[in-house]
This record gives structure tokens, C-alpha cells and sequence, in this order.
């Protein structure tokens, strides 16, 4: 019941992020029709342009035909790539999914050991770097960060590719995740191939994760570690690996874990920038592209995604906290 009950709130955030960047991108200055047909374009296809897009109705007239649109899974023509906005979703989607996916695991991984070592070993040497860690992957903006990574893995040491998603032939289309894919068929010079392409833009990407996560972890940690049943635990001689990583890290993580789970759809997000750099055939790179030629299916229709993300993963946090702290019981 609650989770139907969360699925019908969930239509309503939608519609009204849907209004309102439905009405904010159609309201921002300049003729999008003009641009996308070119400076050369004649007056007749601009006008027939603009009327099989309906623009020469008014904004409520438009909304309408965008909610039919969407009802049987159109979201409008994309003024730079000439096809339906959720054809090129579906299409570029699973590129942006598997750059995110790949950068939280990497995050979890490095941030989880990061953050307990931080906290165990509070106000040493290995606390203060792993904090300087952190510093820097607060403070560095994203396309800088990637530009200098391009420089020194990609140009001075040849490590890595400066961009794309994969050097050679795609693997065999199964979920769309090149990865994944290239496993399940047992191609391990693709596999090879789009790791050390991923690998790049998602270490980019990590950073401020990992940043975040470190904090969390270490000052949760902290806090378990007054508890009393730490100290009952230290008392009757319980070994610390057990405690620091069995009881404490799992209540820590607990509390982390909301902050966690939004930090996926703010990578979609961020991944703007970090696609734009590596040229990372993504839907964010294109909702950005869409965003600069005022594309606005394009950019509808990629902001909705981003907010689906946003309540679904809401949704599931809450589930998820109810597995981690069966202290915690949802609403019925």
C-alpha cells in the first residue's frame, strides 16, 4: 500500500516537472525552428516546421499534444537529431546509466575503506590525507579535472583514449551496457577495450562522490563509536575488524545511505560536463547539445528522466532502509 501509494504521488511530481520545463523552455528568447534549419532556410519551411510541431498553437494547446505524445511513448521530434526525443533516449541512455553505475562503484570502493580508516585513525597522518583526498574532489570542477586527466593519462602517457566510448566494433546490442555486454559474450579484448575508454570519465565523475561518501562514513563512524554497544563490544574483547566493519560500518552506512542514493541521479546530471569533455556518446552530453541549441523536446524530455530518477531512487532508498534498520518500518 505504501509503495503504490509513493508510485501515485510519484505521476504528480512528474506532470508538474513537466509544466514547468515545458513552459521555461519555450519561453527563453529566440526562434529554436530557425536555428535548427540554418540561417539559409526559407520562411515556408520554418512555418511548416513550426506547424507540425504545433508551435503556432498556444502553450496549452502544445502541453496537450505533448501529454497524448507521451501517453503513446513520444516525447516530440528533437530539433538537432530530426527523430523523436525518446528514440534518442533509449538509444543513448544505457551509455549514461553505465558511466554512472561504473563511477558509485568505484566511489564505494575507494570512499568505504577511506572513510573507516579516517575514523579509526581520527587526527593522524592517514586522517589527514584521506581528508585532503576528499578536499580535492570537492574543489575541482569536473571539465578540469577531465582536461587534465586527458593531458597527463591520455596525451603524455598514453594510458587511456582521450575520448569515445569504444575504440573498435560494438559489442553484440544485449542490455546497451558495452561492459556488461562484451561479458556475457566472452569478448574480452572489447571488454578491454571499453574499460580502459570508461575508466577516464568515470574516475572524473567519482570524485565528488567519493569525496562525500568519505565525510559521511568517517563522521558516522565517529558517531557509532560512542555508542554502548561499541564499548560492551570492545569490553568483552570482540575483534575490531568485526566491529569497525560488521556492526559500525553497517549502522554508518545506514545513515549514509540517502545521501548516497541521490548522489545517482545528481551524477546523471553532472555527467554533462564529463561527457561533453571525454565526447561520451550519453544522454547527458546530448541534453546538453539540446540545451545549446535551445532544443526543447530535447531538453523536456532529458530533465524528466533525471527527475524520474530522482523519486524512483527515493523510493527505493526508503526500502532500503527498512532492509539495513529493521528498527525502521514504513508507513502502511
Amino acid at each position: 500500500m505504501y509503495i503504490l501509494k509513493r508510485l501515485f504521488y510519484m505521476i504528480f511530481v512528474l506532470i508538474g516537472v513537466s509544466i514547468l520545463m515545458f513552459t521555461l523552455v519555450r519561453v527563453i528568447p529566440g526562434d529554436p525552428i530557425a536555428l535548427a534549419l540554418g540561417p539559409h532556410a526559407d520562411k515556408e519551411d520554418v512555418e511548416r516546421m513550426r506547424r507540425e510541431m504545433a508551435l503556432d498553437k498556444t502553450l496549452p494547446v502544445q502541453y496537450w499534444y505533448f501529454i497524448q505524445g507521451v501517453k503513446s511513448g513520444r516525447l516530440g521530434m528533437s530539433l538537432i537529431e530530426k527523430r523523436d526525443v525518446m528514440e534518442v533516449i533509449k538509444e543513448k541512455f544505457p551509455a549514461t546509466l553505465e558511466l554512472v553505475l561504473v563511477a558509485i562503484i568505484l566511489s564505494l570502493i575507494l570512499a568505504i575503506p577511506l572513510g573507516v580508516t579516517s575514523a579509526i585513525y581520527r587526527g593522524g597522518w592517514w586522517d589527514q590525507i584521506n581528508r585532503l583526498i576528499a578536499l580535492f574532489g570537492v574543489s575541482f570542477p569536473h571539465f578540469w579535472s577531465g582536461l587534465m586527466f586527458q593531458l597527463i593519462f591520455g596525451s603524455l602517457l598514453a594510458l587511456t583514449p582521450l575520448t569515445g566510448r569504444i575504440g573498435g566494433t560494438p559489442p553484440q546490442y544485449i542490455t546497451g551496457f558495452f561492459l556488461l555486454d562484451s561479458l556475457i559474450t566472452l569478448n574480452w579484448n572489447t571488454f578491454k577495450d571499453c574499460f580502459i575508454h570508461i575508466i577516464g570519465p568515470a574516475i572524473i565523475l567519482s570524485l565528488g562522490p567519493l569525496a562525500n561518501i568519505t565525510r559521511l562514513i568517517r563522521a558516522n563512524m565517529i558517531d557509532e563509536s560512542s555508542k554502548d554497544y561499541i564499548i560492551v563490544s570492545k569490553a568483552t574483547g570482540m575483534s575490531s575488524l568485526i566491529i569497525h566493519y560488521k556492526y559500525m560500518l553497517r549502522n554508518a552506512f545506514s545513515s549514509s545511505l540517502t545521501t548516497i542514493g541521490f548522489l545517482i541521479p545528481l551524477m546523471l546530471g553532472s555527467a554533462f560536463v564529463v561527457e561533453k569533455v571525454f565526447a561520451w556518446p550519453g544522454m547527458a552530453r546530448f541534453g546538453a547539445d539540446a540545451i545549446i541549441a535551445n532544443d526543447f523536446n530535447g531538453v523536456v524530455g532529458v530533465t524528466l528522466v533525471i527527475c524520474l530518477a530522482f523519486v524512483g531512487i527515493n523510493l527505493v532508498i526508503d526500502i532500503l532502509h527498512e532492509v539495513l534498520d529493521p528498527r525502521i518500518k514504513l508507513k502502511k
